[in-house]
């Protein structure tokens, strides 16, 4: 009995870990090469971003980030934004170890809160991708989809609401992702 209670102690107690790595942004609204070279400069100055590199013919810009460094996919955004263009899609890749996901479940990564939407229950381990399905981060009819899976009003916002669990939230933004 004394091995059950200290094993399952053990498993209770084993940290949960999960670090955003990488990312391939699409974006919309190029018609040229200069766009692309925009994009890919304004890409360069966010500063977590480590390596960048730009598919011209797909308009994708695949991002690995420094280690350890807090990832804001806001700052991926506005980066765009400012260089005169939108994101299409914005997708994360994220090493999870022993992290719990289920619809509406809130988890810190990096300093920031992400928000799983149409998810099943499971435990996350190894890189696994997530896409970010806030408003401006794809398109309004896509958006609006994944609105019948969260009756949760921080969706519409983007912010905490009094729907959030509070030892979840470490900032007033929070970002909607799913798998």
């Amino acid at each position: 009995m004394k091995k059950i209670i200290l094993i399952g102690l053990l498993m209770w107690s084993l940290p949960v870990f999960s670090q955003i790595k990488s990312a391939t942004l699409t974006a919309s609204g190029l018609t040229c090469s200069m766009c692309s070279k925009a994009i890919f400069k304004a890409l360069e100055k966010v500063p977590f971003v480590d390596k960048l590199t730009v598919d011209i013919e797909k308009s994708t810009y695949a991002m690995t980030f420094k280690e350890g460094a807090a990832v804001e996919p806001d700052d991926i955004k506005k980066a765009v934004e400012d260089a005169g263009f939108f994101v299409a899609e914005l997708q994360l890749i994220a090493a999870f170890q022993g992290v719990a996901i289920a619809n509406d479940a809130h988890v810190v990564m990096g300093g920031s809160t992400y928000h799983f939407l149409n998810v099943s229950k499971q435990v996350l381990n190894g890189d696994k991708t997530i896409k970010v399905v806030d408003k401006n981060y794809l398109p309004a009819k896509a958006h609006k989809k994944y609105s019948k899976y969260t009756k949760m009003k921080c969706y519409e916002t983007g912010r905490v609401a009094d729907c959030c669990p509070k030892d979840k939230v470490t900032s007033d933004r929070i970002y909607h992702v799913t798998l």
